[in-house]
């Protein structure tokens, strides 16, 4: 009943996002144009892993990248927290490197178990928390390429020290999801996100 109410809310935050979308065009408002359309993106992640790579998202991972886009777009952009609270935006990268950490973990899991190898914990953790920084790397030098390229109100990186800090709480969330991830894999003891990277790995090596 929970995931059946959470796809029909899924589904309505993403017709909201479009809307919002159109009319933001409607209005030549370019700027928050893009930040819907990465906001749409976002939310079909699973669904393409699922349609493309048949990886099976964990509804709790589900749940959190929803909760992402809207805290995002909505709290962040629209209620403006983001000037509101200078560490909204710090929150937001760790969360979502810690994501990204997480779905790295199960994919590298469902891999092993696809191509049936054994792979030291440590080797696992390793290539999990360092793709997740990777993507973090990435993203910022996507923000400075924004910033260089198009003039906008609000810089996505307004100094340098808004890079490193988004980069530090990076590593922060991917290490500390990194650090739970290899005690699951070693000990099957990490806790509730040793649970997610758990259920992720068992439903795709089911299906």
């Amino acid at each position: 009943m929970t995931k059946q109410v959470f796809r029909y809310v899924t589904i309505l935050i993403v017709v909201a996002l479009v809307a919002l979308g159109a009319y933001q065009a409607w209005n030549q408002d370019w700027t928050g144009v893009f930040v819907v359309a990465q906001a749409i993106i976002m939310s079909f992640i699973p669904y393409f892993l699922r349609r493309y790579f048949n990886i099976y998202t964990p509804f709790p991972l589900r749940v959190g990248i929803v909760l992402f886009v809207c805290s995002t777009l909505v709290l962040g952009e629209v209620v403006d927290f983001y000037n509101t609270f200078w560490w909204w935006d710090l929150v937001l990268h760790g969360v979502a490197s810690a994501s990204v950490t997480l779905i790295v973990f199960i994919c590298l899991l469902i891999f092993f178990t696809r191509i049936d190898l054994r792979s030291a914990a440590l080797f696992t953790t390793f290539l999990a928390v360092g793709t997740s920084l990777a993507v973090a790397v990435v993203w910022e030098i996507y923000e400075f390429m924004i910033d260089f390229y198009f003039e906008t109100d609000t810089p996505m990186q307004p100094s340098n020290t808004d890079t490193m800090t988004d980069l530090i709480i990076s590593v922060v969330g991917a290490v500390l999801v990194g650090f739970y991830g290899y005690k699951h894999i070693k000990w099957r003891d990490g806790g509730w996100l040793g649970r997610i990277i758990h259920e992720g790995a068992k439903k795709n090596s089911s299906s």
